[in-house]
């Protein structure tokens, strides 16, 4: 299935958001600020209007009526010095009591007062801006000085400097000056942009390089390889899958190399212990063909119990790989129901005393009656039970005791082989479950399959239970393992 490349859109997404985000607080912050600039040079440069038209026109107002001929020459003044200017003559409460404004009607009747007197009190070293008489809710920079008759204030000369005519005329030319702006503006956002995306660049590819020399180096023969410092994103989920991917190859092909040098190992071990039975069975088959006529009766059943022997010991070490063969591939199924081990333990001792006695080995059981019932196989238990006493017998001599016992643990029964045979070298211990291990101690005489207690291992696992061993070299050696008590709900 085709996947997105997502990484693409968002990337192309933010750097097109970042573009135009960037291009518009560009030229808005830019418009504001030329337009707070100019604004500012010009309420400087006409701060002292307002001061100048009280000097010149003396006697407009004395706190209670204005004169309407200072008035025409308030006019007169103001169209000779800049006819852009419009005047407000204030009472003390802010009110328009007259007004020289061309062109548009003037709405408001009132003036806030607040501006005003921070100008006056700033002596017009700030830059603030006062209510528009002809359109009220919008600020204009304005000059405002207070006006006295008799030394005492009576009012205001309120002047708006640049009004209408003035803004007619900013409009006009707004337009070019913005999309000169806006142009300038364009490229210092693709210059910005473009710092991004290679940023961004750099930190992908550089992520992608580590991701690749990785896979590289994995390629070449280095299985530790590992991509380290990617964590977070797509790139952070594409390291972590190959990690997660090499981990599981590498464990892959140790496991791989493992059972190859096991199956090495084990063809090896069934080659020799095949070629010696099927040799010597070959030798003598041979020898009673060749001399039967002068062969004595007595010679020649001795022969045939070799043959017969060896015959015995193929059959066995051919079943022992079928058997571990069928457990390893779970081909085999578990059928636990309620068992009596003392029974079970008792019928093997019998059946083994005859083999142990012709050894000179004593066989011994020790249990309790009052022993509850396990929930196991017992065709499964049964063959481990022969196969580790069978391995306890081979490795006793003339006057070692084998000895079963049962006892309970809590919810478990504990079944316990042991012997006062050779016992196994330390270390040999950790290895003796494993298929086809046999100790480097013992005889060519001695020695079996090499599979019998690794099917003991495998039983064990199959029945959710650990076989254990505790060995002293020529002292003894002991094999355990638990079983679970039955009842209703007890399952493997």
């Amino acid at each position: 299935m085709k996947t997105k490349n997502t990484l693409f859109y968002k990337i192309a997404g933010v750097l097109t958001l970042l573009f135009v985000v960037l291009a518009f607080l560009i030229t808005r912050t830019s418009t504001q600020l030329s337009e707070d600039y100019h604004d500012e040079i010009t309420q400087g440069l006409n701060k002292n209007v307002a001061g100048y038209i009280v000097e010149e026109i003396q006697g407009l107002y004395d706190g209670d009526s204005v004169v309407d001929s200072k008035m025409s020459s308030l006019m007169h003044h103001v169209m000779a010095t800049n006819p852009a200017t419009e005047v407000y003559l204030l009472d003390l409460d802010g009110n328009i009591l007259k007004h020289v404004a061309m062109n548009k009607e003037v709405k408001a009747t009132s003036i806030d007062l607040k501006p005003i007197t921070e100008f006056i009190d700033q002596n017009g070293e700030v830059f603030i801006k006062g209510d528009d008489p002809k359109l009220p809710g919008t600020k204009k920079i304005f000059s405002a000085a207070p006006y006295l008759y008799n030394n005492e204030k009576v009012g205001y000369i309120y002047t708006i400097v640049g009004g209408i005519d003035y803004d007619s005329l900013i409009k006009k030319h707004e337009a070019s000056y913005i999309r000169k702006l806006s142009m300038r503006n364009i490229l210092y956002a693709l210059f910005a942009a473009l710092l991004v995306a290679l940023l961004s660049i750099y930190i992908i590819t550089r992520n992608f390089n580590k991701i690749i020399a990785a896979f590289t180096s994995f390629k070449n023969g280095n299985h530790d390889a590992r991509v380290a410092g990617v964590q977070h994103g797509e790139m952070g989920l594409l390291a972590n899958t190959y990690n997660d991917m090499a981990d599981t190859i590498q464990s892959n092909i140790q496991d791989l190399q493992s059972v190859d040098n096991l199956r090495k190992e084990l063809i090896a071990n069934i080659s020799h212990d095949l070629r010696t039975p099927i040799a010597s069975i070959q030798g003598f088959v041979e020898t009673i063909m060749i001399k039967g006529d002068t062969l004595e009766d007595k010679e020649k059943n001795r022969y045939m119990e070799i043959v017969l022997k060896n015959s015995e010991r193929l059959k066995k070490l051919v079943n022992d790989l079928f058997e571990l063969s069928v457990l390893e591939a779970n081909q085999k199924a578990v059928q636990p129901e309620a068992l009596q081990m003392a029974e079970i333990i008792q019928d093997i001792a019998d059946k083994y005393r005859i083999i142990a006695k012709d050894k000179g080995v004593s066989i011994n059981t020790v249990y309790s009656k009052d022993l509850p019932l396990v929930y196991a196989d017992i065709a499964l238990i049964d063959r481990a039970l022969q196969n580790i006493i069978d391995n306890a017998i081979k490795h006793c001599e003339q006057g070692d005791v084998v000895t079963l016992e049962l006892f309970r643990e809590k919810d478990q029964v504990m079944v316990k082989v042991s012997d006062t045979g050779r016992g196994i070298e330390s270390q040999e211990l950790p290895h003796i479950f494993e298929r086809y291990r046999k100790g480097k101690f013992y005889s060519d005489a001695t020695k079996g399959s090499g599979l019998g207690l690794a099917i003991v291992k495998k039983i064990m696992d199959l029945h959710n239970s650990t076989i254990k061993v505790n060995s002293i070299l020529n002292q003894g050696t002991e094999f355990y393992f638990n079983l679970p008590v039955h009842n209703r709900t007890a399952s493997l």
